[in-house]
């Protein structure tokens, strides 16, 4: 089923990106970054995107780069190899490995690999599978819907909650917040967050998407996507359609691998269904067709 789904708003080219991010006054930011470490792009993230950006990118020097991780180089072979990426052979070194992803999706993968080891938080091992899981979904949806590139969609499913396991450093009773917010259905989840700590997870997660240079209208999703009114927004359509494609790959997967009902998805869903042109038939079957992709992925 790929059909074009997704709307396009009629202000896309009305409000910019920046003027979004420029919502983050610089008050509002020195006081986030004042109190949350933010952690810098990983260097081999840098090397990785500086020779990718090259007019003619060396695969044999970013194979090299990757190779000097161990974990990294580990986590790229058992990604590229999964039924995802669909390569009929299997990928036994780095650079056959680069070969065959090309540069696009190299560069993705290596950053959202490199994003776990980063935000090192004790004990979220559950939070990262459950993002790794909702950005696999989240890219396979692109391509289904035909929304965006699965480039986009996959790092928006790690990045968009990100700011999440930086909160929780920073605050000692931030679980607390966090069991208030996922059971709270009249506000917003960040609506929650600022009441309790005067910032949230969201604003966080685009500072930190910020300083690891994702495209802009990624760091807008990010710092909107828990505004109960997004999708009547002047936000443009490439960021709304990641938005509600994370929301509907964070149903499945939670539908999937749990028995708690997502509160999310009751706010939210059937304004989720509607921006993305699906009725309860289709809605089946695009959660049949992720579900079988999640158990083919061994994720």
């Amino acid at each position: 089923m790929t059909v074009e789904r997704c709307k396009h708003s009629i202000f896309d080219h009305l409000v910019t990106i920046s003027n979004i991010m420029a919502d983050l006054s610089q008050a509002e930011a020195e006081k986030i970054i004042a109190g949350v470490a933010i952690p810098p792009r990983p260097a081999i993230v840098n090397a990785v995107l500086e020779e990718r950006g090259k007019d003619e990118p060396d695969l044999r020097r970013i194979s090299q780069l990757i190779s000097t991780d161990v974990g990294l180089a580990a986590a790229v072979l058992k990604t590229v190899n999964s039924p995802f990426f669909g390569l009929r052979r299997q990928v036994t070194s780095i650079e056959h490995g680069v070969s065959m992803l090309g540069m696009k999706n190299i560069g993705t993968l290596v950053m959202s690999l490199a994003l776990r080891n980063a935000v090192p938080t004790q004990g979220l091992d559950r939070f990262w599978d459950e993002a790794a899981r909702t950005a696999l979904v989240a890219a396979y949806l692109a391509q289904v819907l035909d929304c965006a590139t699965k480039e986009d969609a996959h790092l928006f499913g790690l990045f968009h909650n990100a700011g999440i396991p930086l909160l929780m450093r920073r605050f000692p009773n931030y679980k607390e917040v966090l069991r208030m917010a996922n059971s709270e259905m009249n506000r917003s989840f960040t609506d929650v967050e600022d009441a309790e700590l005067g910032t949230n997870h969201a604003l966080v997660g685009a500072l930190l998407a910020k300083g690891w240079q994702l495209p802009e209208h990624i760091r807008a999703a990010i710092a909107q996507h828990h505004d109960l009114d997004v999708f009547t927004s002047h936000l443009p359509s490439e960021s709304l359609n990641l938005i509600a494609l994370a929301l509907l790959a964070q149903y499945i997967e939670s539908e999937t691998y749990r028995v708690s009902p997502s509160i999310e998805w009751q706010k939210r869903g059937a304004n989720v269904l509607d921006y993305l042109m699906l009725d309860e038939q289709q809605l089946d079957e695009v959660i049949k067709d992720a579900r079988n992709m999640l158990d083919e992925s061994g994720l």
